[in-house]
């Protein structure tokens, strides 16, 4: 990976999940379930859970980049407008750097949907076990 490169994963998330993440969470705000709710504190319907769209992160960085094999070193994402149910969206990821010795790597990531701003903020990741490797070399020449 080189900065620069970039990525995009696009989504929906459905009734379904939200229903399978307010269980598994706890999370009862009326603001995820209940549309009237969600409509009198001036939301157009019920707003999907900020960490459904984390999720979506975590796909991206699990599966492509920089993919199978990383653990999440940071996340970061600041919420600008809200995601609906069913709403497609995209995630694009930029390489802000990379360091290939450690296998590490920073992101910019954004979140549309409809055109507007949902999400941004960055995440870095390192190849499982680069880091260690990459020190034992250093120690050993």
């Amino acid at each position: 990976m080189r900065p620069g490169s970039t990525d995009r994963l696009e989504f929906r998330v459905s009734q379904e999940d939200m229903q399978t993440f307010r269980r598994l969470s706890g999370d009862a705000n009326p603001l995820h379930h209940d549309a009237a709710f969600a409509r009198q504190r001036g939301f157009k319907d019920v707003v999907v859970y900020g960490s459904l769209i984390v999720a979506q992160v975590s796909r991206l960085l699990g599966n492509t980049m920089p993919g199978p094999g990383c653990v999440w070193r940071s996340i970061a994402l600041r919420f600008r407008n809200p995601l609906y149910v069913d709403a497609p969206a995209s995630l694009h990821a930029t390489v802000a750097y990379a360091n290939d010795a450690f296998g590490f790597v920073k992101l910019k990531l954004r979140v549309e949907s409809g055109g507007v701003v949902v999400a941004e903020g960055e995440a870095e990741a390192q190849l499982s076990g680069k880091s260690f490797e990459a020190r034992a070399s250093h120690a050993t020449s």
